[in-house]
């Protein structure tokens, strides 16, 4: 049992990479390749430089990763509606965030996972009305 929560623990950490890899294919299409040299002390201050957004961005993407994670053992209609709408919207808002540090990073991150957790509660709020409804009485 220990195995499995471990296993999906590890599954559900690996997935949250999905903001970094999408933030880093941005970068690659935007300006055209990684971040270079610029004077900033070679490829070392390069490496330091985008490790520490691929930290960040993994830590912001993890509201919303765990979020559909949740839903989608409840709803995988709704998980996968939220998803696809929200995430774009965490890309940009982790690109805009990134110009206030990494603590903007991860707020417009929260901001964007909002929604999610919502719809987590209602439809945990939904599954609990029809589980409570009692059989009608016979007379």
């Amino acid at each position: 049992m220990h195995s499995s929560k471990s296993r999906r623990i590890i599954r559900l950490l690996a997935i949250c990479l999905w903001l970094p890899l999408a933030i880093l294919v941005l970068s690659v299409i935007r300006f055209g390749g990684l971040p270079t040299d610029g004077g900033l002390g070679g490829p070392l201050a390069v490496a330091a430089m985008v490790g520490s957004m691929v930290l960040f961005t993994w830590i912001a993407a993890m509201p919303l990763t765990a979020a559909l994670a949740l839903l989608h053992r409840r709803s995988r209609i709704v998980a996968y509606v939220c998803g696809a709408v929200l995430a774009p919207f965490t890309v940009f808002g982790a690109l805009i965030g990134g110009l206030f540090g990494p603590i903007g990073i991860v707020a417009y991150a929260l901001v964007f996972s909002a929604p999610a957790w919502i719809a987590l509660g209602i439809t945990a709020l939904i599954q609990r009305g029809r589980t409570n409804v009692r059989p009608a009485e016979t007379v």
